[in-house]
């Protein structure tokens, strides 16, 4: 089989470090009180954006300052390196199609490398700058994908054939889209019954 996985808040926990910079960004650089209103209806991965009412000029200068330090400090998600390693034992082919943004000098592509090695995660190939991730489970033939994104999942689902999987957050829990299915570990996937 063939599995897709995105990275950010699927495979390892970016919401907390996004969160943190945010919060002494807009305290440091915007003169904000760096409350962040918390919301789990989010529908893709700018949550902390309505929480702080950023401009979108704001959210450019936020990226531009953080997003590398962000991407090298985030967490691996628990048994994600057993689940991962144990489908590749399997000979399933594993993807990460993130929408990582491309930087210069291929820094990003680097530090996510270096993150998947430093946490032990073996992978067929990791796709980054993927805005359209449909075409990309559509052309790579996948069969299980998993995004914490509510619009991706949604537009995989219905561009696709791969079983759909949204990885439940604290920031999606409250939509209810009763035609997706929800995980809250990809360790759900291969659990044995």
């Amino acid at each position: 089989m063939k599995y897709g996985f995105d990275l950010d808040d699927t495979l390892c926990d970016t919401a907390s470090v996004i969160n943190e910079y945010a919060i002494k960004y807009d305290i440091e650089d915007l003169n904000g009180n760096g409350l962040l209103k918390e919301s789990n209806d989010s529908k893709d991965y700018y949550y902390f954006i309505n929480g702080l009412n950023w401009s979108r000029e704001d959210i450019k200068n936020f990226f531009d300052k953080y997003y590398l330090e962000i991407i090298s400090k985030v967490k691996i998600k628990s048994n994600v390196k057993d689940t991962i390693n144990r489908l590749k034992k399997e000979n399933n082919k594993v993807y990460i199609i993130t929408a990582r943004r491309r930087r210069e000098n291929n820094i990003v592509e680097k530090i996510t490398s270096k993150w998947l090695l430093d946490n032990g995660i073996t992978i067929d190939r990791l796709f980054i700058n993927v805005t359209q991730k449909s075409d990309l489970v559509k052309e790579l033939n996948i069969d299980v994908f998993v995004d914490d994104s509510y619009d991706t999942c949604l537009e995989v689902k219905n561009k696709t054939n791969a079983k759909v999987y949204i990885m439940k957050t604290k920031y999606n829990e409250g939509i209810i889209d009763n035609s997706l299915s929800s995980i809250e570990s990809i360790h759900e996937l291969i659990k044995d019954n």
